[in-house]
């Protein structure tokens, strides 16, 4: 029986932080200025960038091959060369949902969310762990995730299923309905349960 994913995998950041990397690649290529090329502090700030892309890489890299605990200290390292680093945070609030530390999990999310309000998988993965103590609030998430990536069928069914339970049976039958559309493995999913 299919299942609605209990959370987004790193690799969903992975090719995410691919995309943003290429998009810096080509907006960096397009900038005019100093023609010596050297000791500018946009040189600086772009070196560290592409240092903290690389160690992302090999981070998911160690998450890959089973290493957690060696991905949780790259992921640290990156946060020490670019501390807003939405990626970073991101993986090392998905490591910490693994391990069942929802208060780090919750915190490293709404730190990756600080850097990029549009981020989906934090989105998606804070709204899951918010779901049991204020549904409301996974509510609002899960219509940010849709508001960036409108064809998420499992967005559609964790909405659904949610606003099904708060009693907006029209509102959830549209939403369900939609994720089937988008996804024909959905119809078989189980509603989630919820405290209260």
């Amino acid at each position: 029986m299919p299942t609605i994913p209990a959370r987004r995998h790193p690799r969903t950041a992975a090719a995410l932080g691919a995309l943003a990397l290429v998009g810096a690649v080509l907006l960096g290529g397009c900038g005019g200025g100093n023609e010596d090329g050297g000791g500018r502090p946009a040189d600086t700030a772009s070196s560290s960038a592409s240092a903290a892309d690389t160690l992302v890489a090999t981070g998911l890299e160690r998450i890959s091959a089973g290493d957690l605990d060696g991905a949780r200290e790259i992921f640290a390292a990156v946060l020490v060369l670019d501390p807003a680093n939405a990626y970073a945070h991101y993986n090392l609030g998905f490591l910490a949902q693994d391990d069942g530390d929802v208060a780090t999990a919750i915190d490293e999310y709404n730190q990756a969310l600080t850097t990029d309000p549009e981020f989906a998988p934090a989105l998606y993965n804070l709204a899951l762990l918010t779901e049991q103590a204020d549904l409301d609030t996974a509510v609002d998430l899960y219509r940010r995730v849709l508001d960036v990536k409108p064809d998420d069928a499992a967005t559609h069914m964790r909405l659904g299923f949610a606003l099904r339970h708060l009693g907006r049976e029209d509102e959830a039958a549209t939403l369900l309905a939609q994720g089937i559309e988008l996804d024909p493995a959905m119809k078989d999913v189980p509603a989630p349960s919820y405290a209260g």
